[in-house]
């Protein structure tokens, strides 16, 4: 199964998902980051302004800039992506307290947009399931 934001045909689905979700739109409402998703070897940019989605890259140049990542492995990442997440794959900060994702980069910001960040996660989970 191939993991939602790294499908270019379920790209603007995604996007429209995050976009219209309430709760995202409050958590992210002061949020200006690019966030690198990293499965493995494949990455996504997702580019959020002022809380909106506006833009999903997939493979992006390395030379492009991003303020903090996600990185899993595809398993982890499958275990994320669950109806029902089993133990320690709930969120992003059980996943990184237990060792199966990495959160890379700018810290500070990671942190200041964990909600947001573990809403968009949820969004993931709910269109990955669909």
């Amino acid at each position: 199964m191939t993991i939602i934001f790294l499908d270019s045909r379920k790209a603007e689905r995604f996007r429209n998902a995050i976009n219209n979700d309430a709760e995202f739109k409050l958590a992210a409402r002061f949020m200006s980051e690019n966030v690198l998703l990293e499965v493995d070897d494949s990455q996504c940019i997702i580019k959020i302004r002022d809380g909106v989605v506006t833009e999903t890259k997939l493979d992006p140049p390395s030379n492009e800039h991003w303020s903090f990542s996600v990185k899993a492995t595809a398993e982890s990442w499958d275990k994320l992506l669950q109806p029902t997440p089993p133990p320690f794959y709930t969120g992003l900060n059980a996943g990184m307290i237990r060792g199966n994702l990495q959160i890379l980069g700018n810290l500070e910001l990671a942190f200041a947009y964990s909600w947001a960040m573990n809403r968009m996660l949820d969004i993931m989970r709910q269109q990955q399931n669909r």
